[in-house]
């Protein structure tokens, strides 16, 4: 490997997301007189395109989907959003790396918001650039990863993605980037889950992935 910078998905990578998307996703669906689903499936919106696993939950139409995703943001914006916690060792990761190479967030949440959680939880300061989703969250992890890399100016091959689910696992192979898989998130399970994909390595912990990349 020739690597170059690192890449970081944000929900289930950088920060413990989970309790304030769950909560805005159950009361964004009260709020328009839908079903709300149990907790754990409230916590399958983290990480994917909100419009996407919105249509593939639940049978509406685009109208629907982006009255949906309008609604959750403007409620997650005004305080849900900072509704999360710190990873155990994330900063001594985050410090380590970047004394290194330039780190950079690819992350399907909105990026402004992206850039407000990062400032709460004061890790902002790490990273060379930050790429979220457009107004209405139909950019690709593709898209976003593809932005990064040009904000940074570095090729494909030699970023390095860092993410916890199948999404950003797929995004890097066809990226063509070596890839590291996180388990304590909210996408892979296991280094089982991992497995189906290309890696260079797997982290149970932050101070894992800083481990692996020092190799």
């Amino acid at each position: 490997m020739n690597v170059k910078a690192i890449i970081f998905d944000l929900d289930g990578t950088l920060l413990d997301t989970g309790r304030g998307i769950a909560k805005c996703v159950a009361s964004t669906l009260d709020k328009m007189g839908l079903d709300v689903p149990d907790e754990g499936t409230c916590k399958t919106f983290i990480g994917p395109p909100l419009k996407k696993h919105f249509l593939e939950l639940f049978k509406a139409d685009e109208e629907t989907a982006d009255d949906f995703v309008r609604l959750f943001r403007e409620e997650y914006a005004n305080g849900d959003i900072f509704l999360a916690e710190r990873y155990p060792g994330m900063d001594e990761c985050l410090a380590g790396l970047h004394k290194r190479f330039p780190l950079a967030v690819a992350t399907n949440k909105r990026e402004d918001l992206a850039i407000q959680i990062l400032k709460k939880f004061e890790i902002i300061h790490y990273f060379d650039a930050i790429c979220g989703s457009d107004a209405l969250s139909t950019a690709t992890k593709v898209q976003i990863v593809a932005n990064v890399t040009k904000r940074l100016d570095v090729a494909y091959e030699n970023c390095l993605m860092v993410g916890d689910s199948a999404n950003d696992a797929e995004t890097a192979e066809k990226l063509g980037m070596p890839f590291i898989g996180v388990t304590y998130g909210y996408g892979f399970k296991s280094e089982v889950d991992i497995e189906l994909f290309p890696h260079i390595g797997y982290a149970s912990t932050p101070l894992q992935i800083l481990n692996i990349a020092d190799k």
